[in-house]
């Protein structure tokens, strides 16, 4: 587990209390990560953290009593380049898995503070197809979307590929409803509302990729054949967006996600 300055003091074998992993996490993440996060979750995540070092890619899965769906939890080294959420939305929609609600966050390696590296956090809560209707995870899929997401983010295959395999068409212009940017501390805050459609997600975000945008955290919701989501974005060097680059934002992501051609010629030069 990462060490947690507050913890000293503590018994032998005893863990943190509550207060300890709220407090360490408020190191690192926003007021949107507690928010949407109970206590159990965090410890799960902590415990996910405290692994890291050891295995650099880790996918959990938990499914609540009784709940239809299964919460999914990705944590891993942050890419470089923007574009490892498109990976994840990518990889899942070629695998038929419907992501209904996720909370999307990116922090400062808690191992080395001191560097640029990143740590992504993301809780998507998913289900899959069963007979026209949806069910949680079964714990076959569970290995193979683990095995399937884990060779997409060790550059093992790339998701034009993994959708073409599959033959999964999820390259519709997305039709949109509303959409929004403004400044918001350190990032540009994107608003988007669109039609639910096949790989939603993943148009969106790889169009996002596209503008060379990384997304530092994040909160997607679909209801009602729609999709309402939000994006704390800032450039490639994770840096704020400066003004001009604000004002031509949204024009070139309505391009982006309207023009399938730009995103293919993404695809080409991203793999």
């Amino acid at each position: 587990m990462p060490k947690l300055d507050i913890e000293d003091g503590l018994a032998p074998g005893i863990g943190p209390s509550d207060e300890q992993v709220h407090a360490y996490f408020r190191r690192y993440l926003p007021d949107l990560y507690f928010v949407n996060t109970p206590l159990s979750r965090m410890r799960r995540h902590l415990n996910l953290l405290g692994n890291l070092s050891h295995r650099p890619v880790q996918i959990d899965f938990f499914r609540p009593p009784g709940a239809q769906f299964t919460e999914l939890v990705l944590c891993a080294y942050d890419d470089i380049l923007p574009g490892l959420l498109s990976k994840v939305a990518g990889t899942l929609a070629a695998l038929k898995i419907e992501v209904h609600t996720a909370w999307i966050h990116t922090l400062a390696d808690p191992f080395a503070p001191e560097t640029d590296a990143r740590v992504v956090l993301d809780t998507l809560i998913v289900s899959e197809p069963y007979f026209r209707r949806t069910r949680a995870i079964t714990p076959k899929t569970q290995k193979h979307i683990t095995a399937t997401l884990s060779e997409v983010l060790k550059g093992e295959i790339d998701v034009p590929t993994l959708l073409g395999r599959t033959q999964r068409r999820v390259n519709a212009p997305l039709v949109i409803h509303d959409l929004s940017a403004t400044r918001v501390g350190p990032h540009t805050l994107i608003k988007l509302n669109a039609a639910d459609d096949d790989g939603v997600l993943y148009r969106v975000t790889r169009g996002l990729a596209h503008l060379k945008l990384n997304v530092a955290h994040a909160q997607i919701n679909t209801f009602e054949k729609n999709v309402d989501d939000v994006f704390f974005v800032s450039n490639e060097k994770g840096e704020p967006l400066s003004d001009a680059e604000i004002e031509n934002l949204l024009p070139s992501l309505r391009v982006a996600l309207g023009n399938d051609s730009i995103l293919h010629e993404y695809d080409r030069r991203a793999n």
